[in-house]
């Protein structure tokens, strides 16, 4: 998010929460976002993860690769970095999304359609939108501010596509689809869940198909990204930062948690759910109402709850589905022999 202020302007905006701040007045932010895309004139959030929360604080080897100008947190977590410290970190980082927002919309840039954009007169389109030559956008579809929709799109009716966000050339949004949701994203205290400030964006690739009531969120701060020729079936759900490979085909009700990384040419089966930061490799398969809880190499094929490889989820099966015979023959044998026969036949007592 972009927000160009001064360090000597954020002090003034978050004067009732500052600390202290290590960083030269002069300088200049240009950016929020995170600490793995951060550079040397942005500032990245630490956010404590709350008094009441059972997740692990942020790990500071992440703190240490990032290139990040200036952090805003209530503690120095890794020496060496700059800091602005505050009270409530959640509280100033709402204040700093704010006032990011008043200053874009005190510039109001213009919005481009092109001419051959076929648009319906009581279309709403945001301000800093762009519309692609050819691009259809039908009845009850919502286009939101900064926005980018590329050529030869088609918005079908009811369609969503919410703040910053950038559709692909030849891609298809239907009905009920909303593109741009916030993240499941809060800070858990003993006074309740306090919600995160969900600043990224989602972006498509070129040749996309996203089918009716599909839940695409945006990223917490970089891009939730759909990759080109990503075919994906109606009511599915996609959350914050998830990466989806090329070509990729995701079927009905798959739920994909945030921060998962879908390899290319994958077969995503119907209502499979994919554990959070879980990495998918290329080619993959994955059985229908399958959970999928840890990593998966490129080009295997899995199954089940949780999943494993498909030869060894087949045996799996076929033994479940003679437990009950198998059942009914220990307790026929047992009637015959006594149950410390068949633990010493089992264990090889004599």
């Amino acid at each position: 998010m972009i927000i160009n202020i001064s360090v000597q302007q954020l002090l003034q905006e978050l004067s009732d929460l500052v600390i202290s701040c290590d960083a030269d007045n002069a300088k200049n932010i240009v950016r929020i976002t995170s600490l793995e895309k951060a550079t040397e004139n942005d500032i990245a959030i630490l956010l404590g993860r709350g008094d009441a929360s059972v997740f692990d604080s942020i790990q500071t080897a992440i703190i240490e690769k990032s290139n990040a100008g200036l952090f805003l947190s209530q503690t120095k977590p890794v020496s060496g970095k700059k800091y602005l410290l505050v009270k409530d970190d959640l509280a100033a980082f709402n204040k700093l999304v704010l006032l990011a927002e008043k200053r874009w919309l005190e510039q109001q840039p213009d919005t481009q359609i092109d001419p051959s954009a076929v648009i319906d007169k009581a279309a709403h389109i945001g301000m800093g939108v762009s519309v692609g030559t050819q691009t259809k956008i039908y009845a009850h579809v919502y286009v939101g501010n900064q926005c980018i929709i590329g050529k030869n799109v088609t918005l079908m009716p009811g369609a969503i596509v919410l703040d910053r966000c950038v559709i692909g050339d030849h891609s298809i949004i239907h009905s009920g689809t909303v593109i741009g949701s916030d993240g499941f994203g809060y800070q858990v205290s003993q006074t309740g869940m306090k919600k995160i400030p969900q600043i990224g964006i989602v972006q498509t690739g070129k040749y996309v198909e996203i089918g009716a009531n599909c839940s695409i969120d945006r990223a917490a701060f970089d891009v939730t990204l759909i990759g080109n020729g990503v075919k994906m079936d109606n009511g599915c759900h996609v959350a914050h930062n998830v990466i989806i490979g090329d070509h990729t085909a995701v079927l009905a009700q798959t739920a994909i948690a945030g921060g998962a990384k879908i390899g290319m040419g994958c077969m995503i089966g119907g209502q499979v759910a994919i554990k959070d930061h879980v990495v998918i490799g290329d080619g993959v398969k994955v059985v229908s109402k399958s959970g999928v809880l840890s990593d998966v190499s490129n080009g295997q094929t899995v199954a089940g709850i949780p999943a494993v490889p498909f030869s060894q989820w087949k045996r799996t099966v076929v033994i479940l589905g003679k437990l009950p015979e198998y059942i009914k023959i220990m307790q026929s044998l047992t009637k015959k022999r006594s149950v410390w026969t068949w633990v010493k036949a089992l264990f090889g007592v004599k």
